[in-house]
């Protein structure tokens, strides 16, 4: 009788555990369910979309799995997809944002613009076609950051009135956008717009300057044309503003004056503009917070003004390219917030002060192309932060002075560029300088003969030991160019060689400057 008890007892349990495991597999399957159905359908298929047409499946969406199985339990918000955010709506998810540049993506599905909480969309550098990007997307209300930069293949025209209410950030650089800007931005908590080295044409908006609270503004490398709008004087928060157009176009610049209405842009950190007519004064009296300024125009005719060197944080000085004519200000070689200063392919004179050795952390001073005269200074030989020094196509006359060694214990290697002057000789203790630094140095009548470790320099046959020093004894046949100090060169008493046809401004030994441009 006990065992039949027993063994009904032993049915017993095994009926339980079979009813609760019926109950743990109903909850298991109901939670998978409802796994399913937390992110909204529409966001799922849109999801579904971008992984059937990328190429990089096996790599960076490696947790977006179980494509091929119909009974697939993978939930984009609910395990947290690569490159995916959500929020909640009511007790359903949406997908927030789509970070995935650098997928291989080629096309985005016209459903994205109803994704209602979209708010950031990342999709730089990869190949997305025209035909196969939304025109709706620039029409998504809830979009704060939008990136579609580095798509070579997008060729797409931006609409003519861009109306979103919430974006931020309009990232769009390099992608071959074309036509003409949108007229009218109703984009109030825009900050930034970087619409650089694109295929833009046409002018710049007025509706820009109604923008109050933008901060970068970067529109170079298009081919934007007519004046800077003088209500862009009312982007106080404005940090970054660059608008040097193509350089391979006719539409170098988008040159214009500027407007007096911009001198109370006080925030302007990074400046890259063309400008027509005077350098205004403003610039250094009330940009004080600029650190980076690169102005272009080619059509200064005029002394760089002294009130540039008020510019105390200023580090990136860019003047090439232009026609700056006189002195360089010799307070700006006391510049000592100064890292890099470019002024080559002007019309300055006159001879590098000795001041040029208090910019304690200039990292390349470039002065090419200019018509400079004087000795090099030898308090050059103190910028220990130095890596590029171009003093080329110039007029500097004398020797290449022993204080330049101090140069080659740099923690960078030196790139010196001394060609094409009317340097005469080299003096002594440099034999390690020449071996330690990538220097350029021929066309110079140096002394003949040159030391066995000079490399990358020729003496001239009409400057040795015995008339180098001096004009008179200099002219000879053959010989005698000596207007820019004690150097024979080809030529005679009145000019250089006739087959070189070269203005004196121009002649450096035994070459025209003016061709080496």
């Amino acid at each position: 009788m006990s065992h039949v008890v027993g063994v009904a007892y032993f049915i017993s349990l095994l009926e339980m555990a079979t009813i609760m495991a019926m109950i743990l597999l109903f909850f298991l399957l109901v939670g998978s369910i409802d796994a399913q159905s937390k992110t909204n359908p529409l966001d799922r298929s849109i999801l579904d979309y971008i992984y059937n047409t990328t190429d990089d499946k096996r790599h960076k969406l490696y947790n977006w799995t179980n494509w091929g199985n119909s009974s697939s339990t993978s939930d984009p918000c609910m395990d947290n997809w690569y490159g995916i955010t959500c929020v909640e709506d009511q007790s359903v998810y949406y997908v927030s944002g789509i970070n995935l540049p650098r997928h291989e993506l080629r096309s985005l599905p016209d459903e994205i613009v109803e994704m209602k909480h979209l708010q950031t969309l990342v999709v730089a550098n990869n190949y997305i076609q025209s035909h196969g990007f939304p025109e709706g997307i620039f029409a998504i209300q809830s979009l704060e950051y939008l990136d579609i930069s580095n798509i070579y293949t997008l060729s797409i025209s931006l609409p003519n009135e861009l109306i979103l209410p919430n974006l931020q950030q309009l990232i769009a650089f390099k992608s071959q956008i074309k036509g003409l800007l949108p007229t009218t931005w109703n984009t109030p908590k825009l900050e930034s717009i970087r619409l650089d080295g694109n295929n833009l044409q046409g002018y710049l908006p007025e509706d820009i300057g109604k923008i109050t609270g933008l901060k970068e503004l970067m529109l170079q490398g298009n081919e934007l044309t007519r004046n800077f709008p003088p209500n862009y004087g009312d982007l106080h928060q404005l940090v970054n503003l660059s608008l040097v157009q193509s350089s391979h176009t006719q539409y170098r610049g988008l040159c214009s004056s500027i407007p007096d209405t911009w001198q109370t842009m006080f925030s302007l950190e990074q400046v890259s503009i063309c400008i027509i007519g005077k350098l205004p004064d403003f610039i250094g009296e009330n940009w004080q917070q600029l650190q980076s300024l690169h102005i272009m125009g080619g059509s200064f005719a005029a002394n760089i003004p002294l009130s540039l060197c008020k510019l105390t944080q200023l580090q990136h000085l860019d003047l090439s390219h232009n026609q700056f004519t006189g002195t360089i200000p010799e307070c700006m070689f006391s510049m000592s917030s100064l890292v890099y200063l470019n002024l080559a392919n002007n019309e300055l004179s006159g001879p590098i002060p000795e001041t040029v050795g208090m910019m304690k952390n200039i990292d390349k001073l470039l002065l090419s192309y200019n018509q400079l005269n004087g000795t090099l200074p030898r308090s050059i030989g103190k910028l220990t932060n130095l890596s590029k020094l171009a003093l080329d196509s110039n007029l500097l006359i004398g020797a290449i002075p022993t204080e330049f060694d101090a140069l080659r214990n740099n923690a960078q290697r030196l790139t010196l560029q001394l060609q094409y002057n009317m340097l005469s000789s080299i003096e002594d203790g440099l034999q390690y300088f020449f071996k330690d630094v990538d220097g350029s140095y021929y066309q110079n009548p140096f002394e003949c003969p040159l030391p066995g470790y000079v490399h990358g320099a020729t003496c001239s046959h009409c400057n040795n030991a015995t008339n180098h020093n001096n004009c008179e004894k200099c002219v000879g046949v053959g010989c005698g160019w000596c207007s820019y100090g004690p150097n024979c060169v080809g030529g005679s008493h009145q000019g250089p060689l006739p087959q070189y046809s070269c203005p004196d401004e121009y002649w450096s030994f035994e070459t025209c400057r003016e061709n080496s441009k």
